[in-house]
């Protein structure tokens, strides 16, 4: 019998696997951020992948370091700094790559634009919660379902121009939403 097959009444072993899995979801859900910032830090896709494939291996290395409850993308692109500050030190010798302090700087600025994203992704999914059915319904067979303005128009029943006015009511109403969380929570 295996240990994941063994009932176990070990409170804490259970809790330390609920902190993996969201450690594991954490890392699968930005997969795509960071490979977007090891690429811009670089400028190579096949270099970035290799220094992503790095940095996941430092991050499960280093996931007892990680606290439940704090932001993820922070310390992922701290990792991911010193992962790429380490590729560039092994490619020194190629003159065409960035020094690595201009490399550093350029992740710090990434770093610090990074936690105001995240800021304004969070306060984008908690207005989009508030909208009105029909609007939440608008976006999503705008955006979940990929579809066109005009397949839009068509699938609701209104002109191509009609859709575009409720578009844009939309978004006007989530900028306004965003900019009222984001101007809140610097007020706190």
């Amino acid at each position: 019998m295996s240990d994941r097959e063994c009932p176990t009444t070990d409170a804490p072993a259970e809790g330390h696997e609920a902190e993996i899995d969201q450690f594991i979801r954490r890392l699968t859900d930005h997969q795509v951020d960071l490979q977007g910032f090891i690429l811009s830090s670089l400028g190579s896709y096949s270099d970035a992948l290799d220094v992503l494939q790095q940095t996941n291996i430092a991050l499960w290395k280093k996931a007892d370091q990680f606290h439940a409850g704090s932001p993820f993308m922070p310390w992922a692109l701290q990792v991911a700094k010193y992962e790429i500050l380490a590729f560039l030190r092994k490619r020194r010798r190629d003159r065409h790559q960035f020094s690595s302090e201009v490399v550093e700087l350029m992740v710090d600025m990434a770093i610090q634009r990074s936690s105001n994203l995240s800021q304004r992704s969070e306060a984008l999914m908690d207005c989009i919660k508030e909208l009105p059915e029909r609007s939440r319904h608008f976006l999503a067979i705008r955006y979940a379902s990929d579809r066109s303005v005009s397949e839009v128009a068509e699938i609701s029943g209104r002109t191509v121009e009609a859709v575009k006015s409720v578009f844009l009511r939309i978004r006007r109403s989530l900028e306004e939403c965003i900019d009222r969380r984001l101007t809140s929570e610097a007020r706190s």
